[in-house]
């Protein structure tokens, strides 16, 4: 194989490097092809094959890795010629290693590989204190934190294809676990939040900014920010009274980039906290064509991060972005795969919020978009399932249009593994939709598995959906194990996921059937649920719990697992009390039930989204940590 290089200047040496990694990737037969690369200033991406003659035309390194791979995946054609515009000069994921997961550098890699094969060139780490930090042992500590060796591993690594490593952590709100160790209440406003103002705040972020100088190459930083709800409401409050919170912010602002300026870091933030604060409102509660000239505003030099994994409506985008464009000249958006929502993704969301979006987007000419992949409450949804959404993010930054087909080609190229098989796990919380997209984000996979089924707290609305629980996750197992087939690369994911179906099948209607057998004295039937089905479903479980860790430690660090086996280990301890207590009911040991005398009552109210992600709220109606 000989590559020849026209206008690449220093990007050679990478290209070759990167080249020879995809190509292994592929195990396809490449000897005897030339391939002659020109780099110029044109957003088009044209790549052409004859023979073994391969020309491929592109404006940077991501999208050459982009050309490439339409090539590999073509090599069997004769000929081949494809040409795309790249529609963002930025176009990104952001990985959260925050939520108890944080990934392994080897799984970091592979990553940045689909990133590469999309053509995408940014690559965000969340990391609120999973990053190590001079001076402060206890920064991360028991949470799998990165090195900044692992760090500077993965931004050289990137940087082979082209990708730009951003850190992405938190100088305001979201520290919770920074600082709920010794020593730092001193600048702890309430929980999570900083306290602004004070010198040691400021100390200490500059200290957090120094560490990410020293271990990412680039100079842009994601300084957080979001979120901050009751800024300026707590220490802060006692010992300087009240005020604005759009003050507050702008003031913690300016001295936060002050510290960036020293350090020679390009910053950027959430926006959320600039809006409300203005308005006093929720964040997408504003009004049309609302005049922000009289709006607190931040620094010009501050990007401006519009998050929003939410709406199928372009309008929403359109106001949102208006707005954005008032009070920043630098907005970048923010969408999302939706793996946050409990233990399985939302695909139907996903794809329907980001489309809007990102026409939206481009409608307006953004230079940047980030797919985010939050891991919220605990990782809980494995990360693969994360690669639908940024796939179609790499997709519609070279498409102006979604085409399905022409997606499911890029997917199975990019991915290795098919569309179809991922989208199936869409449905493990579409139980209640009626073959409707599951636009409210249900999650019954997540508090059907976990509730009691002697206290039921969401029995109410199993029993009133009518729905046969078991007839859907039997049939939704079946599916999985046809994806298991075909997507082999991602077997271990099917297989877990194949588990739960099995487990939902017997668990998520069973607090409802114990309960009616007791009230009609049907002995015979709860016999067989402690004798048969609830052995099943723990042994089931035993071997999905299995699943999930082998999952967890060949992605990510063993840090926060302890959580998911908690959790996990919860739901067989509490199966193994049902059957006990009611065995002691069966046997006259003990005269009733007390658990199913309770009125099963309605958790999610009549308007309510039906969601709950809290697992404290959904294991027992009392507390699993006293607030005193």
């Amino acid at each position: 194989m000989k590559i020849i290089c026209k206008n690449s200047g220093l990007l050679e040496e990478k290209l070759k490097t990167g080249t020879r990694i995809l190509i292994d990737e592929y195990k396809q037969s490449t000897e005897q092809l030339d391939i002659n690369v020109e780099f110029c200033e044109s957003d088009e991406l044209s790549v052409k094959k004859e023979g073994n003659d391969i020309s491929i035309i592109c404006k940077e390194l991501s999208h050459y890795y982009r050309g490439l791979t339409k090539i590999l995946c073509n090599l069997d054609k004769n000929t081949y010629e494809n040409t795309e515009k790249a529609y963002f000069e930025k176009n990104g994921v952001m990985l959260d290693c925050s939520r108890n997961a944080v990934f392994r550098v080897e799984k970091v890699k592979s990553i940045i590989r689909v990133l590469a094969k999309l053509g995408m060139n940014v690559l965000m780490l969340y990391t609120e204190d999973t990053y190590e930090v001079a001076d402060e042992p206890y920064f991360g500590i028991y949470r799998g934190r990165y090195t900044k060796e692992e760090i500077k591993e993965i931004d050289s690594y990137a940087s082979v294809f082209g990708i730009e490593l951003v850190p992405c952590i938190q100088t305001l709100a979201h520290l919770h676990n920074a600082l709920k160790w010794p020593g730092k209440e001193n600048i702890k406003d309430s929980v999570d939040i900083l306290e602004v103002g004070k010198e040691e705040t400021y100390i200490f972020i500059e200290k957090l900014l120094r560490s990410v100088k020293e271990s990412f190459s680039t100079k842009r930083v994601h300084l957080g920010m979001d979120e901050a709800v009751s800024l300026g409401l707590g220490n802060y409050l006692k010992n300087n009274g009240y005020e604005k919170s759009s003050i507050l912010i702008k003031r913690h602002c300016k001295k936060v980039l002050d510290i960036c300026k020293k350090l020679d870091l390009n910053p950027m933030m959430w926006s959320d906290m600039y809006i409300t604060a203005n308005t006093g409102k929720g964040y997408y509660d504003i009004d049309d064509n609302v005049d922000c000239s009289l709006w607190e505003k931040p620094e010009k030099e501050v990007g401006l991060v519009y998050w929003d994994y939410y709406h199928n409506d372009e309008k929403i985008y359109e106001k949102m972005l208006k707005v954005h464009m008032q009070i920043s000249n630098n907005v970048i958006f923010a969408g999302g795969s939706w793996v946050w929502n409990g233990i399985a993704p939302n695909y139907s969301k996903t794809f329907e919020c980001t489309i809007s979006a990102l026409q939206t987007c481009k409608e307006f000419k953004l230079d940047e978009v980030l797919c985010t992949a939050w891991l919220d409450n605990g990782a809980e949804t494995p990360i693969d399932a994360v690669l639908p959404g940024v796939a179609l993010f790499g997709y519609l930054g070279f498409h102006k249009n979604y085409d399905s087909n022409e997606f499911k080609e890029e997917f199975k190229n990019c991915c290795s593994g098919y569309l179809d098989d991922f989208m199936v796990l869409d449905r493990f919380d579409s139980l209640f939709q009626k073959e409707e997209s599951n636009q409210a984000a249900e999650n019954p996979s997540k508090y059907l598995l976990y509730q009691d089924p002697l206290t039921g707290i969401f029995d109410y609305h199993v029993k009133e959906s009518a729905v046969d629980t078991k007839a859907y996750y039997d049939s939704l197992r079946l599916n999985v194990m046809e994806s298991e087939k075909y997507s082999k690369k991602y077997l271990e994911l099917f297989s877990y996921y194949e588990k739960l179906a099995e487990v939902l099948s017997i668990k998520a209607d069973l607090g409802v059937r114990i309960k009616t057998s007791y009230e009609a004295s049907d002995l015979y039937t709860l016999k067989t649920i402690c004798e048969k089905e609830i052995p099943d479903a723990i042994e089931n479980l035993k071997v999905m719990k299995t699943l999930r860790e082998d999952l967890w430690m060949s992605d990510a660090k063993p840090w926060g697992y302890e959580l998911m086996d908690v959790k996990l280990g919860g739901v067989i301890t509490r199966l193994e009390s049902t059957k006990r207590r009611v065995l002691n009911y069966l046997d006259g040991k003990i005269p009733c039930l007390e658990e199913l005398e309770e009125k099963r009552l309605p958790y999610f109210g009549d308007k309510a989204d039906k969601r709950e992600n809290r697992w404290s709220q959904i294991i027992s109606g009392s507390d699993l940590v006293d607030t005193i």
